[in-house]
């Protein structure tokens, strides 16, 4: 069994759409939200888009990038693999929802229960394409999630340390230096997501250009991994091979090192030290693709699960494209049941995966 820990904000996405909604469409225009961005939301610009919402038909699940993430794996590993999520899933009207899709996934909320607690509320709204544009209230995880959390008993239980790019931004930075010090001390294998946010410096270049030679794992998409290395997507792509291949240690059972970056509908790179293979995406057709959402974070958990199982560095990548084809057809961040995708519409690769 791989344990795995990980800590994120917890989000009950809101998903809308724009066509249909001039008040919403007005909303996007004013605050200069572009498809494919990312707009942080205080308490009055909640109740606005709230409003904008209301009437309309939405769909309300639970998400966040790491909780997509990881349920994804989750349901294709299963008893195979433990999560722990620090998390807060709050007391208010979506906590119950979100609380009851981790436990689906087999993953375990740490601590149980925060008074006080609540959720992010992500509005997405859906436009052409299903391109989303998406606009966030964080909760209150930053203020309630404590260094304590992140105990030197749970970093030692694990096998596994997802860090999630962007806890720089959604936390006090010393929580998620905390769990990176802690991975380095305990020896543990570190994976690494890029930071979504566009708003980059050049501090959060360079920290993240430091932290990639110490993961095993570094997943992210081609405008993520520009933004690292302030350079075009192919140059980034060999600035990541180069540290990748570097002889420092990487934390945990000296796994080889690798990365998988997605680049749209053009597929996704894979990279390790020793090159980059390129893998085409699954076909789709555009009427086919109902929403974007997630199927990054659905790639990530596809790509996971082969490189756990040890497969070779293209089956995990064809796994990863094969279930992010089948996620675009959803109005859903999550696939339901991935494992039962995979044997309906790719049996060749669920082989592959199942570890019976």
């Amino acid at each position: 069994m791989i344990r795995i820990l990980s800590g994120d904000i917890l989000i009950a996405d809101v998903i809308v759409s724009l066509e249909g909604n001039p008040s919403l469409a007005a909303l996007v225009e004013k605050y200069h939200l572009k498809p494919g961005g990312k707009e942080a939301l205080d308490d009055t610009r909640l109740a606005e888009f709230s409003a904008a919402a209301k009437g309309h038909g939405v769909t309300v699940t639970p998400g966040g990038s790491s909780a997509n993430m990881l349920a994804t794996l989750g349901k294709l590993m299963g008893k195979d693999v433990e999560v722990r999520f620090l998390g807060v899933a709050g007391e208010g009207l979506y906590s119950g929802m979100i609380r009851d899709s981790l436990e689906e996934a087999g993953i375990a909320l740490l601590p149980e229960h925060l008074p006080g607690g609540q959720a992010a509320v992500s509005f997405v709204m859906v436009g052409e394409g299903g391109q989303c544009t998406i606009a966030t209230h964080p909760g209150n995880a930053r203020d309630l999630l404590k260094l304590s959390v992140i105990s030197e008993d749970r970093v030692r239980e694990c096998d596994v340390l997802l860090v999630q790019g962007s806890l720089w931004h959604k936390f006090e930075r010393g929580f998620p230096d905390r769990m990176i010090e802690l991975c380095r001390k305990h020896a543990k294998e570190l994976w690494l997501t890029l930071p979504t946010q566009t708003k980059f410096s050049e501090d959060d270049a360079r920290r993240f250009q430091q932290l990639i030679p110490h993961a095993s794992l570094v997943l992210g998409n081609e405008s993520e991994l520009v933004r690292v290395y302030g350079a075009a997507f192919q140059a980034a792509l060999v600035k990541l091979q180069m540290a990748l291949g570097k002889p420092s240690p990487k934390e945990g059972k000296g796994k080889r090192a690798v990365g998988f970056i997605t680049s749209g509908k053009t597929g996704a790179a894979i990279v390790t030290g020793d090159g980059i293979e390129y893998v085409a995406p699954m076909p789709i057709e555009a009427r086919d693709i109902v929403n974007t959402l997630g199927a990054g974070d659905t790639s990530f958990a596809g790509f996971a699960a082969g490189y756990l199982r040890g497969l070779p560095t293209m089956a995990c990548a064809q796994i990863a494209m094969a279930l992010a084809e089948e996620k675009l057809r959803i109005n859903n961040p999550r696939l339901a049941a991935p494992m039962a995708v995979m044997k309906e519409a790719f049996p060749n690769l669920a082989r592959m995966l199942k570890n019976d």
